[in-house]
Parts: C-alpha cells; sequence; structure tokens
C-alpha cells in the first residue's frame, strides 16, 4: 500500500482495494435490504394512513357541516312515524275504538248500529281488524257517520258498502269497517 502513494500500484493494493469496494458494496447491500428498504415500506404505509385519515377528515367534515340538517330530518321522520303510529291502534285500544264509533254515531243522531266483528287477516306484518256495520236511519246522517268514519284520526277503510231505498224515512246501510295494527314477524301477536 505505501508502494501505491509512491507511485507504483502492486497486485496487494489491487487485492486491498477489492476487499474494500466489496466491503462497501456488502454494506450498501445491508444498508439497503435492512435499512433503506424497510423505511420505505413504513413510508408507504405511513402514506397511505395518511390519505385515509384525511379522507375521514373530509368524510367527518362533511357530515359535522350537514349535521343541523341531518338532525332536522331525523326530527321530522320520528315526527311522521310517531304520527303513523298514533294513527294505528293496539289490540288492546280496539274495544276503545268501537266506543268511539259508537260515539260518532251517538254524536249524529237517530242512528241505529250494530257491529259485529269478523274473522281478523294478517298480511305480511299487517293485521287487518274487520267489522261489519249495520246502520239504520235518515239516509243523509248514515251518509254524515261514514263521512265521519272515513275522517277519523285512526286508518280505517270502508269497503262494500250496501245502502238500500229509504222506507218510511229509514234507510239501512250495511258495510265492512277495517282497521289496522302491525304483527311482530314471527310471533304472530300484535307489535
Amino acid at each position: 500500500m505505501i508502494d501505491m502513494l509512491k507511485g507504483t500500484v502492486t497486485s496487494k493494493d489491487w487485492m486491498f482495494v477489492g476487499v474494500v469496494l466489496g466491503l462497501t458494496l456488502v454494506v450498501c447491500a445491508v444498508f439497503f435490504f435492512f435499512v433503506y428498504q424497510p423505511e420505505l415500506e413504513r413510508l408507504d404505509t405511513t402514506k397511505s394512513q395518511l390519505n385515509q385519515a384525511r379522507q375521514e377528515r373530509s368524510r367527518a367534515q362533511e357530515l359535522a357541516a350537514n349535521i343541523h340538517t341531518l338532525r332536522a330530518e331525523t326530527a321530522q321522520i320520528t315526527k311522521l312515524v310517531t304520527e303513523f303510529e298514533e294513527r294505528l291502534p293496539s289490540e288492546r285500544e280496539i274495544a276503545i275504538l268501537l266506543t268511539q264509533f259508537e260515539d260518532i254515531a251517538g254524536d249524529v243522531g237517530g242512528l241505529d248500529l250494530e257491529m259485529r266483528p269478523q274473522t281478523p287477516r294478517t298480511e305480511g306484518t299487517k293485521l287487518t281488524i274487520p267489522y261489519r256495520i249495520v246502520v239504520r236511519g235518515n239516509y243523509h246522517r248514515i251518509a254524515e257517520f261514514v263521512n265521519r268514519l272515513e275522517r277519523f284520526r285512526r286508518y280505517l277503510k270502508v269497503s262494500d258498502l250496501r245502502i238500500e231505498r229509504q222506507r218510511d224515512g229509514v234507510t239501512e246501510a250495511e258495510f265492512t269497517l277495517s282497521t289496522y295494527t302491525f304483527v311482530e314477524q314471527g310471533t304472530g301477536g300484535a307489535a
């Protein structure tokens, strides 16, 4: 090696340079595979996590900007559901409902009312509870009674309406009055 400094290069000097270059390449390879490459992968993972965090933050900011609108929509939907549930009687309320029908007939006045329960029918999650109604009285009072039933706060359906001719000031009307309630699926009981 000292000869190399004097200007002459020997095979020992070339061997020393080769060993130094080989060790340098080994150190570089070890550095690349065990330090640099894992750091690159960690950097890619961190960038990916950063992008996901930015997207989540963006979605959160959009939700935060719309939270008042979403809360208003939720309140409106809750109100509609409550109103809907109020219009559908539970099975416990059916007796009260029948009394209310009788009260309507009493308010109209001059009507003779008969109610006969029919066989309830289940259709999916809806239970239809029909009653056969026979009402006798003045034609106009019967029409007013049917009109009030159809405008009742509960969901009711008047069907199969048959009105006979008025004889001696009395008309007889017969129809099916149906109310509805929800049934829990799989149990058959009212919700």
